[in-house]
């Protein structure tokens, strides 16, 4: 009986080994897939900043010297050729010496009150020949070569009396060689219509000489001497009666009767067309201004000074 069971025990132990044997072999673990590195996150391009500008401060405008409107305020260049005359002023610089350098006005007799100097006279000359002539009176006793400069720094000695039709009647002086057109814009320039001459009156003399205006401008412009009186005389002629603008107006070369009446403004309707006179001097011209215009009359050339007169109309 203990055979029996030992026996059985045996035979249960070899089969438990037996079932053991028999057992699936472990399957190989799946390799594991070697781990992924994660996704590196694009970045999402940007858009580049837009660079604000700096405000940049307004430039400062820089402002222009004021240009002089009125031609008589406007300095004449210097002439080199300018003579000195008496009331004439000169600033003169002496170069390192204060006490010699200042303004002087050329007295009654032409001559300059100078330190250590005394009265030079100096009449007549130029800028150039003023310095000269100090120089050479300073070098003897008191400087040793010294350097002079003159300047005219007011013109007082060469009047000039422009009068008539131009915008600043008035005294004048020279400072330079000057002509009667560079004279004139001094003055203003002319200033009204009708000036067709220039009278020129030199000094001591009483005949005036007569220039046409229109010569002046196309290149027939004529030297100022000091003392002169250049008068520009204004051409008129008078309409009056039944016009617009009764009145004087500028006579021009070659102006007609229509057009005289045109520029005072045109007939009335009370106006009178065939009984238009003219009155020049002693005589009295009838005109008729329907038949001028209609063509069946020649329109009449006015002279300076003539007198226009429109009737009324008797209806």
């Amino acid at each position: 009986m203990a055979l029996r069971i030992a026996v059985l025990a045996f035979l249960l132990l070899v089969f438990q080994r037996a079932g053991a044997a028999a057992e699936p072999v472990a399957t190989a673990a799946t390799p594991t897939p070697p781990a992924q590195p994660a996704p590196v996150a694009t970045p999402v391009a940007q858009p580049a900043p837009v660079a604000t500008p700096v405000a940049q401060p307004a430039p400062v405008a820089t402002p222009l010297p004021e240009t002089a409107t009125d031609p008589a305020a406007m300095p004449a260049p210097v002439s080199t050729q300018y003579r000195i005359g008496v009331s004439d002023v000169v600033q003169i610089q002496v170069y390192g010496e204060a006490g010699l350098s200042g303004a002087f006005t050329v007295d009654d007799s032409g001559a300059l009150d100078f330190p250590l100097l005394g009265a030079v006279p100096v009449q007549g000359l130029t800028t150039a020949e003023i310095s000269a002539l100090l120089k050479s009176r300073l070098t003897p006793g008191y400087l040793v070569n010294p350097s002079v400069t003159a300047t005219v720094v007011a013109y007082q000695s060469q009047p000039v009396q422009v009068l008539g039709a131009v915008g600043k009647p008035g005294l004048y002086y020279l400072r330079g060689p000057t002509t009667v057109l560079q004279i004139l814009g001094l003055a203003g320039g002319v200033s009204h219509d009708g000036v067709n001459e220039v009278k020129i009156t030199h000094a001591g003399q009483n005949d005036a000489t007569i220039v046409m205006y229109g010569a002046l401008v196309s290149g027939g412009d004529v030297p100022v001497l000091a003392g002169d009186i250049i008068t520009v005389p204004q051409s008129l002629v008078s309409v009056m009666g039944q016009v617009a603008h009764p009145g004087e107006i500028g006579f021009r070369a070659g102006m007609t009767i229509s057009q005289c009446i045109a520029e005072a403004g045109g007939a009335l309707t009370t106006a009178n067309l065939g009984g238009i006179y003219i009155l020049r001097g002693q005589k009295r011209i009838r005109i008729s201004l329907r038949k001028i215009l209609s063509g069946r009359a020649v329109d009449v050339v006015v002279q300076p000074g003539d007198r226009v007169f429109v009737k009324e109309s008797a209806v």
